[in-house]
């Protein structure tokens, strides 16, 4: 065991070296995992470049203390959205800021999403990433500490996974009894393919033996790990890439030579340059961000900007797409909401003693415990599902809704009494939106444009997934659990429903697509490899990548694309 006494062993801007074999933009969910992998070999020289801080305190490992995207910005970057026409207002939008990114404060959850997803990208021409490709890399990295199918789950990864033991609410078990009463069946593992892919089914969590967080920098890049690899692998924090540094060659190809940097983007800049290649995990946001002030994007708009185009590529920054939620909540009695931990004091002191010394309790973080999947074509006119329609392995579910024993709405709110909600989640939208430049300054935040509910069927498909809703509190009272209306839609006719969809609404952080794949540089970004379309030395590997948004929350997928990028690296450079 290192020392506790020991720093973590990042490398200060000056401290850098003039050239690495590999250089991985971004600290975040993925940029740990291609880190770790790429820096295996000793022989081999990496440098990671975060924007933000380590920011490794004992509070950042608590479960609950830890899920605070709209926290104080120590872990966090806040970008406000551009006006959303649809809503009526902009959106407060939130990435992680910090060492392992959103990994860091997000809820923890382990999902993978449905192999019919991945089987379509492959039909679409993209050459591994079926389900059959991609389960190796969910394995790969999985430490499952829970039983369950060793065919199903990994269970030498570094990464752990677990479920709680229990329900920490009672909330909880009157929905499981509601949505099966509706017809939706309570589903084993909603990580095992053969299992429905329809219904409701309790939640895995990424967190140690020892009820800590185990985010993707505790997982890939721990100080252990750091200090045993700190020859030949840098770790750079508080760094801000200001652009690639991008060669013409004498055939006209691109290629990347390296990139500028500098400390939190102030002082003087300093050029790395890259001897094999760079990685761009920079998130959906941050991606297209410095791949449009190094030249590299839609054409009119860099020169809207006065950028030299050096390569016309009009996906970057487009096809941004993310899971719009809608909250719908209850009163209940404050012994069942964990609203009881900040309004009595004492629950709370209980609760700490708890997980200091048994690691149970609410501090393992009980906000989200349970997930209840549907598809609206399988619903009736009431939100009920029908009993003529069929269900089958290829069916992907178009809603999630996520029972919380909190307010799932974005805002203030009376906290004197207890609160139990429903946030209906619209897994697969039609809307898309746009990242661009706000300016040449790369401190400068881009201008993000969901342009959520922009398409007329993610309304109809939200208004489904709200009478579902309904349907399960009513099943949840006649079954004796006192629910009684807070925040609900006034009526069920779809003008009520629009205008309760346009007052509670709220992002649910799985921004995508940014950088999509593809097969050509007019609607895509990079390929099948993730390399950047015309341009050599360069990939990307983070959420951007994604054709379109995954139906499911995107920690693991994002973990998986970073395995599936350094193993594509990897087994390249042993062919040449």
């Amino acid at each position: 065991m290192w020392p506790f006494t020991t720093r973590y062993p990042e490398v200060n801007l000056e401290d850098v070296r003039a050239q690495y074999d590999y250089i991985v933009v971004g600290g975040g969910t993925a940029g740990c995992v291609l880190a770790n992998r790429l820096s295996a070999d000793p022989t081999t020289t990496v440098l990671l470049i975060e924007r933000g801080p380590l920011a490794d305190s004992w509070a950042s490992t608590v479960p609950l203390l830890s899920s605070d995207f709209a926290s104080d910005g120590s872990h966090t970057s806040k970008t406000k959205s551009v006006f959303q026409h649809e809503i009526g207002r902009p959106i407060d939008l939130f990435t992680g800021r910090a060492l392992g990114g959103s990994s860091r404060i997000n809820q923890m959850l382990y999902l993978r999403g449905y192999p019919a997803q991945y089987d379509a990208w492959e039909k679409r021409g993209m050459e591994g990433w079926g389900w059959k490709d991609m389960k190796g890399y969910f394995l790969k990295s999985e430490r499952a500490t829970y039983k369950c199918d060793p065919q199903i789950h990994g269970s030498e990864g570094e990464w752990y996974n677990c479920t709680n033991d229990e329900f920490h609410f009672p909330g909880f078990y009157h929905s499981i009894q509601a949505c099966q009463a509706l017809g939706l069946p309570y589903i084993d593992d909603i990580n095992n393919p053969s299992h429905p892919p329809v219904g409701c089914g309790r939640l895995s969590f990424t967190r140690d033996p020892d009820a800590r967080r185990h985010s993707s920098y505790h997982a890939f890049l721990s100080k252990a790990l750091a200090l045993a690899r700190k020859a030949n692998l840098h770790i750079c924090t508080n760094a801000l890439v200001e652009k690639l540094l991008v060669d013409t060659l004498p055939a006209g190809d691109l290629k990347v030579q390296g990139l500028s940097v500098s400390e939190a983007g102030l002082g003087e800049s300093r050029v790395v340059r890259v001897g094999h290649e760079v990685v761009l995990c920079a998130g959906p946001f941050g991606s297209p961000h410095v791949l449009m002030l190094s030249g590299l994007g839609p054409a009119e708009h860099l020169k809207e900007h006065d950028i030299e185009v050096l390569k016309d590529l009009p996906a970057v920054g487009s096809n941004l797409q993310d899971h719009f939620g809608v909250s719908v909540g209850y009163r209940v009695p404050m012994a069942h909401s964990l609203l009881a931990l900040e309004r009595r004091p004492w629950i709370f002191i209980l609760e700490l003693f708890r997980y200091l010394i048994l690691g149970k309790g609410m501090l393992l973080a009980p906000v989200l415990q349970l997930a209840i999947f549907a598809s609206t074509t399988l619903l009736g006119q009431r939100g009920e599902p029908s009993e003529k329609q069929r269900v089958d392995s290829d069916t992907i579910p178009d809603i999630e809704i996520m029972p919380m024993s909190y307010d799932s709405g974005d805002g203030p709110f009376d906290k004197s009494r207890g609160v139990f909600s429903f946030l209906n989640v619209l897994l697969l939208p039609k809307s898309v939106g746009t990242v661009r430049l706000a300016s040449l300054d790369p401190r400068a935040a881009p201008l993000v444009d969901p342009q959520y509910l922009a398409d007329a069927s993610d309304s109809a498909r939200l208004r489904a997934s709200l009478r579902l809703t309904l349907r399960i509190a009513e099943r949840m009272r006649a079954q004796g659990y006192g629910l009684e209306d807070w925040e609900v839609p006034e009526r069920e006719d779809d003008a009520a429903l629009n205008a309760f969809i346009k007052r509670r609404n709220r992002t649910t952080y799985h921004y995508s697509s940014t950088c999509r794949m593809g097969d050509g540089a007019k609607d895509s970004v990079v390929n099948s490899e993730l390399r950047v379309h015309g341009v050599r030395n360069l990939r990307v590997a983070d959420s951007s990548i994604f054709p379109e948004v995954l139906a499911t929350h995107l920690q693991a997928p994002v973990v998986a694309v970073g395995e599936k990028c350094a193993d594509m690296i990897l087994r390249g450079r042993m062919a040449n």
